[in-house]
Order: structure tokens, then sequence, then C-alpha cells
């Protein structure tokens, strides 16, 4: 199968290095483009008045183009050429946003990092890869951060 289209899930952590890393390679076999895309989850600026929960939203969002970038220059780092590569941020769930995106750029892989988390810890904090994984469309790719 030949990757055109892959997608990169970040959270712009230090572990993410390595999920560049299994991108980049996969990119430049494929001659695929890899989509960059961070999620802002809106609805933890719920509990906030509409002043602070806006100004909080800006500075969010604007973290969230940094991160992107971020992502984009570990990729060009990496060998992937800069034309192939789309920074995006996205608003709101991020499982369900990073599958709403792989679904209409038609994504034939998403690429994913997960902390490795078990028992307890995982249930509190929930997986965004254990629901991409679950729910999406196409094969994902799980790399263990570390």
């Amino acid at each position: 199968m030949k990757y055109k289209q892959i997608l990169i899930g970040t959270d712009g952590g230090d572990l993410m290095i390595p999920v560049y890393a299994h991108a980049a390679y996969l990119t430049q076999l494929t001659d695929a483009t890899v989509h960059v895309a961070y999620v802002l989850d809106s609805a933890k600026f719920t509990g906030y008045r509409i002043d602070e929960s806006s100004n909080m939203y800006d500075v969010n969002l604007d973290a969230g183009k940094q991160i992107v970038v971020k992502g984009k220059n570990e990729l060009v780092s990496g060998g992937v050429n800069e034309d192939h590569i789309v920074t995006i941020v996205l608003d709101g769930h991020p499982a369900e946003e990073l599958e709403m995106y792989a679904d209409s750029q038609d994504i034939d892989l998403v690429v994913i990092g997960t902390h490795g988390r078990k028992g307890f810890d995982r249930l509190l904090i929930g997986s965004v890869a254990d629901k991409l994984v679950r729910g999406a469309k196409v094969p994902v790719l799980i790399v263990r951060s570390r």
C-alpha cells in the first residue's frame, strides 16, 4: 500500500520526537503529504468567565500554531520536503477532530504517540490514541514515546 496522505496528531510535547521521526521516514518512502494537526480542546475553557475564556482561547490558539510549526520543523529536519507538509490547528475533542479531519482530507494513515500509561492512570486520563484506534476508518500507527 502506498500512503499519499499521512496525519500526525500532536500535543507538542518532547515525547513527540519519535512520532515525527517515524512519520518522516514513512513520508520519504512514499512521497506522501504529511499533515501536522494540533487540537485545541476548547471545552476546557467553559468554566471561565467570557472575557477570561476568550483570552485563554487566543493564547492557546497561538500556542497550538507554534506547536504545529515545531512539528513541521522536526519533519523538515528529518528530511521531509517542506512543500509536502500541511499544518492545522483544530478545535474540539482531540480524537473526534482528528477522525473528522482524516475523513475530510482522505488521510491514508494516522500517526500518533502514546505515553504508555497503564491501569488507573489510563482510566483517569483517557487516551486519544486508544479512541483513535477504535474510531478511525484508516490504519493508526501508535508510536510509544518512552
